[in-house]
């Protein structure tokens, strides 16, 4: 069983797994001299298995917690209403409100001169109605981008 981190070993880890702009002190220099520790110590530290199994832990649990999701969700929403086309798009879909585009393909083995001319026509009227769809989806998404212009900053 590996030996469990001493509570300064704790305080150091924790302070790692803070967003850079939470962190106090800012360097790995300074917390080493606020806690009267050379950066070779934090640094043998770092090495240790249990430290290194428990810094790799909290990174993954950083990951998926909701509050990076819920502040890169804000980002894509502040960015997509200044007029960042492509993040209002990845905002929606990511919060399920635009669908992500599918595209289907439909492999047909047979010859066209094997087919009756109703299953022809189906299949002409089939892809014009996919063809029109998609036509009015790029003229909704390009009206969309005139509605809203990319604003430049200032």
């Amino acid at each position: 069983m590996a030996k469990e981190l001493t509570r300064t070993q704790q305080e150091y880890l924790d302070w790692l797994l803070l967003p850079s702009e939470l962190k106090s002190p800012a360097t790995k220099y300074a917390w080493a001299e606020e806690h009267n520790l050379t950066p070779n110590t934090l640094t043998n530290w770092q090495k240790l298995p249990r430290f290194k199994e428990l810094w790799e832990d909290g990174i993954k649990g950083l990951t998926v917690s909701p509050e990076r999701t819920h502040m890169l969700l804000d980002s894509l929403f502040k960015k997509g209403i200044n007029g960042d086309v492509k993040s209002a798009q990845l905002y929606l879909q990511a919060t399920g409100q635009m669908p992500n585009p599918r595209q289907e393909i439909n492999i047909k083995t047979e010859k066209a001169s094997e087919l009756s001319d109703g299953e022809l026509e189906a299949l002409i009227a089939e892809y014009a109605q996919k063809e029109k769809k998609q036509r009015d989806d790029d003229i909704k998404e390009n009206d969309a981008s005139r509605l809203y212009p990319i604003l430049e900053d200032n």
